[in-house]
């Protein structure tokens, strides 16, 4: 299992993270938050975490480099 931490600001940073995932449909993806884990191509399940606790996407192994510069905008600068 290989675990990126990404963020949101709000809302709408939901909206960004879950448009930018839905590109890459092909790859088995979840995001957890807290006690919660949903699959990261649900609009429901994406909109239903709470942005104030951490954010981990999670994937079955290491991401290509692809998927990686697209969600490189929601990576913490510190993990860079």
């Amino acid at each position: 299992m290989f675990s990126l931490p990404i963020a949101a600001v709000n809302k709408n940073g939901l909206i960004d993270i879950f448009e930018t995932l839905a590109h890459f449909p092909h790859i088995m993806m979840m995001i957890k938050s807290g006690d919660y884990t949903v699959d990261a191509h649900s609009l429901i399940g994406v909109f239903s975490l709470d942005i104030n606790k951490p954010i981990e996407l999670l994937f079955e192994r290491e991401p290509d480099d692809e998927l990686k510069s697209a969600i490189s905008r929601f990576v913490p600068a510190a993990v860079h």
